[in-house]
This record gives C-alpha cells, sequence and structure tokens, in this order.
C-alpha cells in the first residue's frame, strides 16, 4: 500500500466509513464501564504520510467487516480535490486516493459546509460545496471509482447552494439538504433557506427541488432523518421573531413533495445577533427519532441539549442536557449501532482542569433505552484541542471517532477506537 500521496492535504473534510463498527457501553467513567478505548488517538492522516488535514467527519457500513473509508479534500489553495481514502485493516493504515470531484476545482470544506457522506449497502455517495454549486457523486464500486459528478441545485441564478447533509430512506430514496439564497430579498434574515432534493434512482439523478423553509440560520447546517414508514423529517436552525436562533423541524409525509410547517423541538429561546455555526444532529433507532444540537440561551441550559421523538416528529420528550458536567460543549454527532444503541459524541473542556480552561477534549454518550443521556465519558490520550468530532457505531461492539487537531504544529486528524467488552 502507498504510503504517500502526489498532492498535499490541507482542507479535509474528512468521512470515516468505519465497517462493522459499533459500541455497546454503560457510559461512566473507564474501561470498566463497558468497553476500552485505545491508549492514544492517532493522527491517521499524518502518519499515512499526508499534508496537513481538517473537518473530520465519520460514517459506517456494516457490510464488509474492517473497512474503513475517508472522504477528505486533497491539495492546497485552488488545487483541491475530494477523494476517497480507505483502510482495509480498521484504520491502521490508509491506501491511495480515489478521486470524487473533478480535477481543478475548489472543494469547500471550511467547518460546518464540508462534504457529506452516505453509506448504504449497494453505494457510497458524496455532496459538497464548490464555489456555490452544490455536487454529488456515487461509486458503485465500493469505492474503487466514482461516476461524473452532478449538480443537484437546479437553480437558475448565480446564487450559493452549500452545507449539504445525505441520506437514505427506508425505500431506498436518496435525499440531500443543504442551505440555498436562490430566494434572495431585501429583508436578510429571508435570503436563506432550507431546500431539499430526491433520487429514485440511488443517485443517478435528482429531481425537482423543494423549499422547506425560509428565515433560517445562514452557516449552521441542515440534517434529516426517516420515520419507520418513510416519514422525511427535516431539522435546522431557525430564526424566529426577535432573533430567536432555536430548532426547528418540517415533515413530510409524500415523500419530500411537500413540508408541515416549521416546528420548533425545543423552545430554548436562544436570542443571538449572528450565527452559531452548528446545527443540529438527528438518527433513528426503531421507532424513535433522536435529536441533539448545541445552545447558549442561559448558563442552566448551555451546552449539547437533547430530545426525541416517538410518532415521527409530532411531539417531542422534554429536551435534556447531554454534555452534563462538560464546558464548551458544541458539535454534536449521533450515531447507531446494530443492536439499536445511540451514541452521541461532541467536543468539550473538563471543569476539573486547568480551571476549566484545559484543551478541548471530546466525549462520549450512550443515550439509554428510555431516551435518557447517560455521562459523558472522556476519550483518553488526548494530544492538542479537538474540533467537530464525528461517532460511527456499527457491529461487533466496535467505535471509532474521529475529529481535527494539530500535530506537529499543523491540522491533522486524529481517529480514536474503542471496543465494547465481552459480557457487558
Amino acid at each position: 500500500m502507498s504510503r504517500t500521496i502526489g498532492f498535499g492535504l490541507e482542507h479535509a473534510a474528512l468521512a470515516v466509513v468505519a465497517a462493522a463498527v459499533s459500541l455497546s457501553l454503560n457510559c461512566r467513567a473507564r474501561n470498566d464501564d463497558g468497553y476500552v478505548f485505545e491508549p492514544q488517538p492517532r493522527p491517521l492522516l499524518a502518519q499515512a504520510g499526508f499534508a496537513p488535514s481538517r473537518s473530520a467527519r465519520v460514517g459506517v457500513s456494516w457490510i464488509t467487516s474492517g473497512a474503513v473509508y475517508l472522504l477528505a479534500v486533497l491539495g492546497e489553495g485552488d488545487e483541491t480535490r475530494l477523494t476517497l481514502i480507505m483502510s482495509e485493516d480498521g484504520g491502521d493504515s490508509v491506501g491511495p486516493p480515489v478521486p470524487v470531484s473533478e480535477n481543478g476545482k475548489r472543494v469547500s470544506s471550511q467547518g460546518e459546509n464540508s462534504p457529506a457522506l452516505l453509506v448504504t449497502p449497494e453505494q457510497i455517495c458524496a455532496a459538497w460545496t464548490e464555489g456555490g454549486d452544490l455536487l454529488f457523486a456515487r461509486s458503485l464500486s465500493w469505492g474503487e471509482s466514482f461516476e461524473k459528478p452532478l449538480k443537484i441545485a437546479d437553480k437558475s441564478s448565480n446564487t450559493f447552494s452549500g452545507y449539504p447533509s445525505i441520506g437514505v430512506a427506508p425505500d431506498g430514496s436518496v435525499y440531500a439538504v443543504w442551505i440555498d439564497t436562490r430566494d434572495q430579498i431585501t429583508d436578510s434574515d429571508d435570503n436563506y433557506a432550507v431546500y431539499l432534493a430526491r433520487s429514485g434512482d440511488r443517485g443517478a439523478s435528482f429531481g425537482k427541488n423543494v423549499r422547506v423553509a425560509s428565515r433560517i440560520c445562514p452557516c449552521c447546517r441542515p440534517t434529516l432523518a426517516f420515520g419507520a414508514r418513510g416519514e422525511v423529517l427535516v431539522f435546522w436552525r431557525h430564526i424566529f421573531p426577535g432573533s430567536i436562533h432555536d430548532m426547528a423541524v418540517a415533515v413530510s409525509t409524500d415523500g419530500g413533495k411537500t413540508f408541515t410547517p416549521a416546528k420548533r423541538i425545543a423552545e430554548d429561546n436562544w436570542k443571538i445577533d449572528g450565527c452559531p455555526d452548528s446545527g443540529p444532529a438527528a438518527v433513528r433507532s426503531g421507532n424513535r427519532i433522536y435529536v441533539a444540537w448545541l445552545t447558549e440561551a442561559s448558563t442552566r441550559i448551555s451546552g449539547v441539549r437533547m430530545t426525541w421523538s416517538d410518532d415521527a416528529g409530532g411531539t417531542w420528550a422534554a429536551p435534556v442536557l447531554a454534555s452534563q458536567g462538560v464546558l464548551d460543549a458544541n458539535y454534536p454527532s449521533l450515531s447507531v449501532a446494530d443492536d439499536g444503541r445511540v451514541l452521541l459524541s461532541f467536543q468539550g473542556r473538563d471543569p476539573d482542569k486547568k480551571g476549566g480552561w484545559d484543551k478541548t477534549g471530546v466525549h462520549l454518550v450512550e443515550i439509554r433505552a428510555d431516551g435518557r443521556p447517560g455521562p459523558p465519558v472522556a476519550i483518553p490520550g488526548m494530544q492538542s484541542s479537538a474540533a467537530r468530532p464525528t461517532v460511527a457505531a456499527g457491529t461487533g461492539g466496535r467505535v471509532h471517532i474521529v475529529w481535527t487537531g494539530t500535530h506537529e504544529g499543523k491540522p491533522a486528524v486524529f481517529l480514536s477506537r474503542a471496543r465494547r467488552r465481552t459480557g457487558v
């Protein structure tokens, strides 16, 4: 396997698909509470000879045991390219990149506006932003090659489309949601909208774009989840009267053709004259849909909050603080293991270290069967402050978590793996 690639990695929008990775745990404090982490996270791409990388994302495949896929933007400045990099040994090492975007195109990988990854038993898909356009590509060969990228947004104006999320419905349809500015008007709050497009042919093409809602936060990535009966739920940070930036949902029961009006999933009443740059995370386990998000509406509830719905978004449980005891918690990520257990990761600081100003770490939470989050568990061996962690749970009692930190003074993507203890 080649350890050196012929172009650098500066802005890496990393997505790891860890085939057969999961975690079944009783989250409290240490290894004797259900799982064992690696002693120290590894700067995975730097160890493989890559230049600096950032914007880590993680997803899972339960098909090929030990396979890990990394979706990363390689290159510097205007010479960037989205590629897929695979590990066949569970993340011990990585192979050469497979091009996803076309050569000579500048791919965005800034914070919330980084590429998105979707893995199904039939295909690997990616969505990303080039300039103001939203692109999509798929591989039907498990990452050996990708088809020519296509544009998802059907706009005719030279406006912006970005911050994508993608998902697959129970019937196999592929959906994309994103932030769009094609409806620009005088009031700037109405310039940004959530749009959706559906593909009924596994991503070979996308249908007419549908506006889900306007008056949204302009730099908080929207996301989506699907009900057990195929309901499409879209989540975003809405701007309510009085500059209140709270999380909202709209639901479609006709395959994304029409949506209900925006509805708050929790009344945080976060008043902020700006953008938090932090969108929601959502997953479904059984008939329950979970959502996690950041709020700093007050010191009492500041951190990563979470709620759930058992009726496809009709009603929502009273929200709970999932980051209890962690300072500066942000950037939630949710994943579901093969046995239905839900895992949540986020970044934050330990209140007992350096007066609460120690480096930003990564924390993991198991969501209990009653919907309540367990205590956050800090990932051991952190070498630098972490940014935007994501978690992937799958089969075999394993879990992969990735985030962006620094290694030898340069940005790098770190990987930490855990395994459920036998008999726990």
